[in-house]
């Protein structure tokens, strides 16, 4: 059995406080930071001993193929976590459907199939064995405090997740939520 040795990654490439356009460091905008060709990030983390990489920020607008690519080459999984967008900050969000979030997470998640993590034979891009369906729940849904309503946010998450993998035609290769 192989024993998972993951490091997060969210590296922050400002030099002075500042926003960061997006926080997505699966995107070509940070190429420079974690490709073979910039900086090689991902090789730096193969080689502390690492086979997985753990990220946060992930926009579903974003061609995540590369860096899937970058990462599979060097031996590493990548376990992505979903955007906090449809959690808390769109318009719409799980918030304020009292935490259902199946129509959020299904659009988000179809998008991020689309741009990378499937193929167009329906097989999840090699790199791919576990995604985060969300990324520190207690901070973004009510907690022990309601649990009918973190329960209600996790299902209705996972039946979006599933349902876009089905319009996807996503059938190899799947995933762990």
């Amino acid at each position: 059995q192989d024993v998972l040795k993951g490091i997060s990654y969210g590296p922050s490439p400002l030099k002075e406080p500042a926003r960061l356009p997006n926080d997505d460091m699966m995107a070509s905008s940070a190429k420079a930071q974690w490709s073979s060709s910039g900086r090689g990030d991902l090789a730096i983390i193969k080689k502390m001993g690492a086979n997985a990489v753990r990220l946060y920020g992930n926009d579903p607008r974003e061609d995540h193929k590369p860096f899937l690519d970058e990462a599979h080459s060097l031996g590493l999984e990548v376990i992505p976590g979903l955007s906090d967008y449809p959690y808390t900050q769109m318009p719409g969000s799980c918030a304020t459907t009292d935490f259902n979030c199946y129509s959020q997470i299904k659009d988000q998640y179809l998008a991020n199939l689309k741009n990378g993590f499937v193929d167009k034979g329906g097989s999840y891009h090699s790199a791919l064995k576990h995604i985060i369906v969300i990324n520190e729940p207690d901070l973004k849904i009510p907690g022990i405090q309601s649990p009918v309503k973190f329960s209600r946010a996790i299902i209705s998450a996972i039946d979006g997740m599933v349902d876009a993998e089905k319009e996807a035609g996503a059938t190899n290769n799947l995933p762990n939520f």
